[in-house]
């Protein structure tokens, strides 16, 4: 009987850990939604060379 009780709790855990990690990847998944049309506005910069160090960094222009 223990062993019922015992795999009666493992499930519980389990459906409240999975409905837990649904909820929470929704909820980063309508950020990331939210930050896409943010930036979809928003030109890109051009990334240009530094030929000194050879690091690229975004030009003062865009």
């Amino acid at each position: 009987m223990p062993q019922v009780v015992m795999l009666a709790l493992l499930g519980t855990l389990g459906v409240v850990a999975a409905r837990t990690l649904m909820k929470t990847r929704e909820r980063v998944a309508v950020q990331l939604r939210e930050a896409e049309r943010a930036m979809a506005g928003r030109p890109m910069a051009t990334l240009v060379q530094d030929p000194v160090t050879g690091i690229y960094r975004p030009s003062d222009r865009f």
